[in-house]
């Protein structure tokens, strides 16, 4: 039985861990959350539109519940969430149509990880390719990083970003057509 490999990441092990401690399985998961609502309107459950849960958490809820409507998702996690049988350690080898994030950006301890993480969604999304994010209230994990900051980070990788849901201090993004 081969091993499962750990996806190494460019972030610290404090930055992970801040992130990690955040992940749930219960609430507003599956088909009650914002993000998943918003890739069932926007992705499709084609054999051939893959997506990317970037930040699926301990258990892939999201993806666990999107698998189960015939929707063809990959569940990428970092640091000590990653499960195997559960993550595919390479997911962020690979190119999306649809990539999302429920609850992720703001489990961003820093604008330089913010930074970082964006970066790996764009080069996950395939040229014409689409994400689906949001930046909840709670729990925010760096004070100096607001709704206005991420818009105008994901501005930067996306021709479009448009807010779809939410609130306008905690809204849920699409980004299309990533630079």
């Amino acid at each position: 039985m081969k091993s499962f490999i750990k996806f190494v990441e460019s972030f610290s092990d404090t930055e992970m861990s801040v992130a990690n401690k955040t992940s749930r399985t219960s609430g507003a998961i599956g088909a009650k959350a914002l993000v998943p609502r918003a890739v069932r309107q926007h992705a499709s459950t084609s054999s051939d539109h893959h997506i990317l849960d970037f930040g699926a958490g301990r258990d892939a809820a999201h993806t666990a519940s999107l698998k189960k409507d015939g929707y063809h998702v990959t569940a990428h996690e970092f640091g000590s969430n990653q499960k195997e049988g559960v993550h595919d350690p390479h997911a962020l080898n690979k190119k999306y149509h649809t990539v999302y994030a429920s609850n992720v950006l703001n489990t961003q301890s820093s604008h330089e990880m913010l930074g970082k993480t964006l970066d790996q969604i764009h080069k996950a999304t395939h040229k014409g390719g689409q994400f689906i994010g949001n930046f909840p209230m709670s729990p925010r994990k760096a004070s100096d990083i607001n709704a206005d900051h991420v818009h105008a980070e994901l501005q930067k990788r996306f021709d479009t970003v448009k807010i779809i849901g939410g609130t306008k201090q905690a809204p849920v993004f699409h980004a299309t057509n990533p630079k």
